[in-house]
């Protein structure tokens, strides 16, 4: 019995380090392709205050802003500047070393997270 102290003071500990590890505040990068198939980069910034903004072409120019929030493994976005749909999306949450990847398990903005409904940015 007296180990188990111990053992939950430890995991007590190292929590913070776990969430941290899902933590997806920062700035991402990815490429998509535009309506010629040719690879534009972006650059999205996930703020800790809940709002996104993504630049199309990297090229320091913001297009779109919005919000989301965090419910276990599970982000809700939703656009709120730049977009002419603004409804939300949900998507599933996995951050692995510097890759984030969204899967979308619903969402309003049928083009949002292409064809196959996966975001998949590295950190930078």
């Amino acid at each position: 019995m007296k180990f188990l102290l111990p053992l939950f003071l430890t995991f007590l500990a190292l929590l913070p380090f776990g969430l941290f590890a899902q933590n997806p505040v920062g700035a991402w990068k990815m490429s998509v392709p535009d309506e010629k198939g040719n690879m534009t980069p972006l650059k999205v910034d996930l703020s800790a205050d809940g709002t996104y903004s993504v630049d199309f072409g990297a090229d320091g120019t913001v297009e779109n802003k919005g919000k989301y929030t965090l419910d276990g493994g599970k982000m809700t976005i939703q656009d709120t500047e730049g977009s002419d749909c603004t409804a939300q999306g949900v998507y599933t949450l996995k951050i692995e070393g510097d890759t984030l990847t969204m899967t979308r398990v619903s969402d309003g903005c049928a083009n949002r997270g292409g064809p196959e409904g996966v975001m998949t940015m590295q950190r930078g």
